[in-house]
């Protein structure tokens, strides 16, 4: 299973938005993945920032703090199109 499609599965279970940080805790936790690099976390967050260009993609940032130019670390959310 690559990272996106454990991304998704989560996102689909748990129905809200979600940070990356908790993506890649229940991803981890439920096996869905197996790491071979020692930042599971910033894989991730990397393969979810470019999954997210494409427009036809059904996962989407959403940014808490609108305004800023730069995200806050943790403000990102990410959540699945129905």
């Amino acid at each position: 299973m690559t990272y996106i499609d454990a991304a998704i599965a989560v996102l689909k279970a748990y129905g809200k938005p979600m940070t990356v940080k908790e993506i890649t805790e229940q991803v981890l936790r439920r096996g869905m993945i197996r790491s071979a690099g020692k930042t599971p976390l910033a894989t991730m967050s990397a393969e979810l920032y470019t999954y997210t260009r494409d427009a036809k993609s059904p996962v989407i940032r959403r940014d808490y703090q609108p305004g800023l130019r730069r995200a806050v670390r943790g403000s990102v959310r990410w959540r699945h199109l129905a």
